[in-house]
């Protein structure tokens, strides 16, 4: 029989011996017993993590369990290590410093990697505690822009916070700021035909009310209009509104409310019983906000007219009559969608904001309705499933643009929802008669595939790396727009409706928006980078692509006023699109002057600020950011004209008070920003004086370690005409984009030649002098010799044609094989008010757009 194992003496010992010192362990990483050095250096430790003794001998990365091997002299080897440390930090730092200079050199004539700068090589210098990691976070592809967005202060307990994305709201708030004389001119409507009961129901929206619902159903249908003004307002609404957001459909808004509605008035005037409403107080409201909508874009009535308004105040108090939150209908649903839409563009009273709360009122209303899941599953007739499917991918979508302007993330996500696309109730036919996508599939699918994803990424608590962005712009530049539905690739029809026009404009702004959004961060800091040269910065695709996006909107922008100008002035995010291409365009102008692209870009700003006052000049919004407009085209001027001249265009005048140093630095680096404002106080105690509410606001102290980046490579000589002065990572890019598959057609000439023809962009205040260094003759021309590189520049874009670069179009402009680097820049900017982050707000601070003391 064989001996028993267990019984050992000497296993056991063995086995306890692990497993005191698997205890030991434990309980010094607990702080309960001296660490492993300081007791065998028999050394007194205080059992901190790591304790002050290791700290001190500067081996606190073997603390608890680790310990110094034996020896002689291995007791004192690293005692007093605080000089030695400091003294290789700063070799360090001059060692990345000659590692900087010589990438930047080298790129300059070749696109390889230097055999000093490989990795093995790049890790010298962080000692053998770092090792490599810190080379990752060098990697732009793999490197974020830490971004938490901006948090606006009103008063001490009032805030609201802009996302990353919602740079565009922030500086119209900021701009707002800059003209409060405005402010006391925006009367409110008139609401004179309206009672009090009535105005009392609508100031407790969403709220329910405890009132006569009989009585206050009869004061509402009193006040209903004729019913071929009713019939005006109804068809005004569908042609001129719904062809952006389309929540109710003709058939329905005819056959189930207005016709109903109507009758039921007429039977209850010619019937003397006084039998109880049979129409739902949120059916009524549909009407009365189809109304409203329709008064709004009434093109025989004056901008945001007071009957608009009346009609929305009958909506909200008809909402009132019954609660939203225990018993919403599928019209409740499509009322609150409506009233978010009226308030996106009613002005006045109304920000993004509000409209962004409401639209999200709506999709949580939605979600309790069920209609996130396919209804076909409950055995609903065709034509309720149908319904229920467009009026959910009409929520889907307009929040998730509305996410998108402000920041913030959506309440509809994609992982929650399996319903099915609706039926296309206008469906379209090739000449051959086959069916092709129409519309509502191309938007519906847009939204659902890419831009949620988009939002699903990029909103995040973590701030998404480089290589994502990059991986996104693919996903979306590969999403293209079929010929038959974009505006510039179709013929032209002198017949087509403004709804067919607007829609296939809607259509190029839906892939811009989302674009500039992606790239809008990370323009501005291959800016600060390379102020010479943005193109040789790690993010010159982004440079690239948001710089071409405000190109092509402006170019865009003048076909549409040109097409339908009433119209666009009705619509607020054509004045938005505007105002994002001008800050971006001249921002290139006052950033980067001795720049390629700068004429070009300065030309286009003149003409993006003249259109943005002619397309906005009813709008307290559009007035706010007609300000910023002003102050940077006017320092475009004066800087663009110095350099035309000879003379420095980085002059002190332009400069008086503006902190170059560190803190914009910080900004860039990820600093969180506070933004104190009082124009929403101003609006709130109308009492206060005019004079207050123009005071200078509070500055919020932030300090930086990180150091000024040097860019005394953008000082070299880029007159290279054998290789392209970028950054390699940009013909990478260029290289991965998809093939261009369609000719394109140019904008409307005549519309750039009457814009520059009744009123000419340059300030009056300038001297004589200076205007004659300023080339403005022709927008087609691009002023010559106004940088070394332009001639390479111009070059390698015409070089570039071969790889594609026509793909970069979101609504494609002219291009042929000779194309310049002007003709290049053609994609569509930001149809609402996206898209920036604080890191983008720092940065009109530091270009001189926004005052010193509207952010810290």
């Amino acid at each position: 029989m064989p001996a028993d194992s267990s019984h050992n003496p000497q296993a056991r010992r063995i086995s306890r011996k692990h497993a005191s010192e698997d205890d030991i362990d434990v309980r010094r990483a607990r702080g309960e017993v001296s660490c492993a050095e300081c007791r065998r250096l028999k050394l007194k430790c205080d059992k901190k993590l790591p304790c002050s003794s290791c700290v001190r001998r500067g081996v606190h990365s073997i603390c608890p369990n680790g310990k110094m091997a034996a020896g002689q002299g291995t007791r004192f080897v690293l005692a007093d290590t605080s000089q030695l440390h400091t003294k290789i930090t700063e070799m360090g730092q001059r060692i990345r410093q000659l590692e900087d200079a010589l990438a930047i050199s080298h790129s300059g004539i070749s696109n390889e990697l230097h055999p000093l700068l490989r990795d093995e090589l790049l890790s010298i210098k962080f000692g053998p505690e770092n090792g490599t990691a810190p080379r990752a976070s060098r990697d732009p592809s793999v490197e974020s822009i830490d971004a938490f967005g901006t948090l606006t202060i009103f008063d001490r307990d009032v805030s609201k916070y802009f996302g990353r994305s919602a740079g565009s709201e922030t500086l119209l708030l900021a701009g707002a700021e800059m003209e409060p004389s405005w402010i006391p001119d925006v009367d409110q409507p008139s609401t004179s035909t309206l009672t009090q009961d009535i105005l009392r129901l609508s100031n407790l929206f969403p709220m329910c009310a405890e009132a006569n619902s009989e009585k206050t159903m009869d004061l509402l249908f009193s006040h209903l209009p004729e019913q071929p003004r009713a019939w005006a307002l109804c068809e005004t609404y569908l042609e001129q509104a719904s062809w952006q957001f389309q929540p109710i459909r003709r058939d329905e808004l005819i056959d189930d409310i207005l016709v109903p509605i109507y009758r039921s008035q007429k039977d209850r005037a010619s019937s003397e019983l006084n039998r109880p409403h049979t129409i739902s107080p949120h059916r009524l409201a549909t009407l009365y906000i189809v109304f409203a909508i329709g008064a709004l874009v009434d093109l025989t009535l004056e901008p945001y007219s007071p009957e608009a308004e009346s009609f929305a105040l009958l909506c909200r108090a008809a909402i009132s009559l019954r609660s939203v939150f225990d018993s919403p209908e599928i019209c409740t649903v499509q009322t609150i969608a409506l009233l978010a839409q009226y308030h996106t563009f009613a002005g006045k009273r109304y920000t993004l904001d509000n409209a962004w709360t409401v639209m999200s009122l709506a999709a949580k209303l939605a979600q309790s309705l069920g209609l996130h899941r396919d209804g076909s599953r409950w055995d609903f007739d065709a034509k309720t499933v149908d319904r229920r499917r467009s009026l959910f991918y009409e929520l889907f979508c307009s929040e998730q643009f509305h996410s998108l302007a402000l920041g913030r993330p959506p309440a509809l996500r994609p992982s929650y929802v399996d319903c099915e696309f609706p039926t296309d109730n206008e469906p379209m036919m090739d000449e051959k008669g086959r069916p092709q996508m129409g519309y509502f599939q191309w938007k519906y699918e847009f939204c659902r595939d890419i831009l949620a994803q988009v939002l699903e990424l990029t909103l995040t608590a973590e701030p998404p790396s480089y290589q994502i962005i990059l991986d996104l712009d693919r996903k979306i530049r590969e999403k293209t727009l079929p010929p038959h539905l974009n505006v510039f690739m179709s013929a032209e029809d002198e017949h087509c409706t403004p709804a067919a026009y607007m829609r296939r404009c809607n259509l190029g702004q839906y892939r811009s928006v989302t674009l500039l959004f992606l790239h809008r961060s990370f323009f501005a800091q291959a800016m600060l980078d390379h102020p010479v040269n943005p193109l040789r910065s790690p993010y010159a695709p982004s440079f690239l692509a948001a710089y071409r996006c405000a190109s092509g909107v402006i170019k865009s922008s003048l076909n549409h006023y040109d097409r339908f100008p009433d119209l666009c002035r009705r619509w607020w995010n054509v004045g938005s699109q505007l105002f994002s291409a001008a800050i971006i365009v001249g921002s290139i102008v006052t950033r980067s002057p001795s720049s390629a692209m700068a004429p070009n870009a300065f030309i286009e700003l003149g003409l993006a600020c003249d259109l943005f006052e002619k397309c906005t000049s009813d709008s307290r919004r559009s007035r706010s950011g007609l300000a910023i407009l002003n102050r940077l085209r006017d320092k475009a001027f004066q800087i663009f004209s110095q350099l035309r001249s000879g003379t420095s265009p980085i002059s002190s005048s332009l400069y008086v008070g503006r902190d170059y140093g560190d803190d914009e630095l910080a900004l860039f680096g990820g600093q969180t920003r506070v933004l104190f404002s009082k124009l929403l106080l101003l609006q709130r105690n109308k009492q206060k004086s005019h004079a207050e509410s123009s005071a200078n606001t509070p500055i919020s102290p932030s300090n930086s370690d990180s150091p000024a980046p040097s860019d005394t490579s953008d000082s070299k000589d880029n007159s290279s005409e054998n290789l392209p002065d970028v950054h390699p990572s940009l013909m990478e890019y260029i290289s991965l984009l998809p093939p261009s598959q369609h000719p394109r057609s140019p904008p409307s000439e005549l519309a750039v030649e009457q814009l520059y023809n009744t009123k000419p962009f340059i300030p009056t205040s300038f001297p004589e002098s200076q205007m004659q260094n300023l080339y403005i003759s022709s927008p087609e021309a691009t002023p010559q010799g106004s940088s070394p590189d332009g001639q390479s520049f111009s070059r390698f874009f015409s070089d570039l044609g071969n790889l594609s670069m026509g793909t970069f179009t979101a609504e494609p402009a002219a291009m042929n094989d000779n194309a310049s680097a002007g003709d290049l820049m053609n994609l569509d900017l930001v149809m609402t008010d996206s898209g920036i982050d604080q890191h983008w707000r720092s940065f009109m601070r530091d270009s001189g757009l926004l005052d010193h003391g509207l952010s810290s």
